[in-house]
């Protein structure tokens, strides 16, 4: 369904699709098997609460891109300088899962068209810290292309972007689990396999 959402870019080129890493790779699969694009992985690490680090309070994209929700951060009692040996470990993690996934191996995102997508998006944190390093990278166009988040994401991204694409945009939205009828853990065999197909 989010393929026939996006069939203008398909075999477009200069147009590639790139996936957040791990859930996102499951996607961008079906994606590029549909639209005829190429399929690259993109890696981005989340950032979370010193004390509960299952609590997301931004993330780091391997482009440089760092996002942190200043408001959440403020909710949950931290600052910038909290944070930073999350950041430091999270960004040594990211480097890891680089090597990992061949990321060396993708072309120049310079001046391409990039659909960025993942499983779904509940902040937006890993999104909006991945479109800020596509920009550093001078990518031409950013396409995001989700099957579901929360209305108020979608809006936010839609600020950030060129395009997005969104199938569904419930609310409450409460996690993006909640709308799929299987979500399984994704493992970096199935990722690399996938990326391999």
């Amino acid at each position: 369904m989010l393929a026939e959402a996006l069939q203008k870019f398909a075999g477009v080129k200069g147009a590639l699709i790139l996936a957040l890493v791990r859930g996102g790779v499951v996607v961008g699969r079906a994606l590029a098997d549909t639209l005829k694009l190429p399929l690259y992985p993109y890696v981005v690490r989340k950032l979370g609460h010193p004390g509960h680090r299952e609590y997301a309070l931004g993330a780091v994209a391997e482009g440089g891109g760092t996002f942190l929700d200043e408001t959440a951060m403020r909710m949950g009692g931290v600052d910038r300088q909290d944070m930073e040996p999350i950041i430091a470990e999270e960004t040594e993690e990211l480097k890891r899962r680089k090597e990992a996934y061949l990321v060396s191996a993708r072309p120049s995102l310079k001046d391409k068209t990039v659909i960025l997508t993942d499983d779904g998006a509940a902040t937006g944190a890993s999104l909006f810290a991945a479109i800020e390093g596509l920009r550093k990278m001078e990518v031409k166009r950013i396409i995001v292309a989700l099957p579901v988040c929360p209305p108020d994401t979608a809006l936010r991204l839609t600020e950030k972007t060129d395009d997005v694409v969104v199938l569904a945009t419930p609310e409450p939205f409460e996690a993006v689990g909640l709308w799929y009828r299987e979500f399984s853990q994704v493992e970096d065999e199935e990722v690399l396999h996938l990326l391999a197909a």
